[in-house]
């Protein structure tokens, strides 16, 4: 038939098709270590869903390009930055600051039906 997908197809599709939660981070940062803590203490699968993204200025080791390609496509230049974006890469929602993340990370992965790693 024409225009369906075969059930491979699909499941490519499927995994395409995800929100993301991308955190913005340096070793440096004291807040981002404590939102780090803070997400690990919850002992919750779903910070599975997480991806950090180091924006280290003070190493030996140069910032990877595409880091920092990313950081500025979504206008981030502090750290610690919690950018939620669609399966296209939109913008959803942004949290600057480590109060703002932790006082609301279980409540973005319910909004977004983030899903409990087994």
């Amino acid at each position: 038939m024409h225009g369906s997908l075969d059930p491979e197809e699909k499941v490519m599709e499927s995994e395409i098709q995800k929100t993301k939660f991308l955190m913005f981070t340096k070793h440096s940062c004291g807040p981002c270590g404590l939102v780090k803590r803070y997400i690990t203490a919850l002992s919750d699968s779903r910070d599975h869903i997480i991806e950090e993204i180091y924006l280290e200025d003070f190493s030996d080791k140069p910032i990877a390009e595409e880091d920092i390609a990313i950081a500025k496509k979504y206008g981030v230049t502090a750290t610690p930055v919690l950018v939620i974006t669609n399966e296209r890469g939109e913008l959803l929602e942004t949290f600057t600051g480590g109060v703002p993340i932790t006082q609301n990370i279980r409540k973005l992965w319910s909004k977004y039906e983030i899903p409990h790693k087994d």
